[in-house]
């Protein structure tokens, strides 16, 4: 686990784009994030999203999907912001399509002491708050599965760690 220091307040929280980066890179020009998570699936274009986003300047979190064979990143991650523990994991290892899948994730988060989850997949927007571990899957950012509509998230964090989610979806 690492400790993301520095001014935070506008994270993009992204998954599945699967080597097709424009939907990134509109939501980086809109909404022009501090920091960006991408919850898995990159499919090795890893190195072009952190390009889009501006690092090293904007800190890139990135772990491994299903789709991501070649991958050095690990299935899960941990960081602390803003008084928050996060875990970032794809979802795949953990059957996030059924609810015993985000049991899984609550009961990871706790045994982690996480509050916030961020975990893609399912490539469906989920945002829920369970026994005080907030789930949040930002859909799919390339991909959208039951909708036509490109989706992704804004974490709006406050320097004393309050913080808002909304979820956003490309035209």
């Amino acid at each position: 686990m690492s400790d993301i220091s520095g001014k935070i307040y506008k994270i993009l929280l992204v998954s599945d784009s699967h080597g097709m980066n424009k939907g990134i890179r509109q939501a980086v020009e809109l909404e022009k994030p501090d920091m960006l998570i991408h919850c898995g699936d990159v499919q090795g274009s890893e190195t072009d999203i952190e390009r889009i986003a501006g690092a090293p300047h904007i800190p890139c979190v990135f772990v491994k999907g299903n789709n991501d064979w070649d991958s050095r990143n690990p299935y899960t991650r941990t960081f602390k912001l803003k008084g928050h523990k996060f875990l970032i994991t794809h979802g795949h290892t953990h059957g996030v399509y059924t609810n015993a899948g985000v049991q899984n994730l609550i009961y990871l988060a706790m045994e982690n002491e996480c509050d916030i989850v961020c975990f893609g997949h399912t490539h469906a927007v989920f945002d829920e708050e369970v026994s005080g571990v907030r789930l949040l899957n930002p859909g799919s950012i390339s991909l959208p599965r039951g909708t036509k509509k490109k989706s992704y998230m804004m974490i709006n964090m406050k320097e004393d760690g309050t913080y808002t989610v909304v979820k956003r979806f490309l035209v």
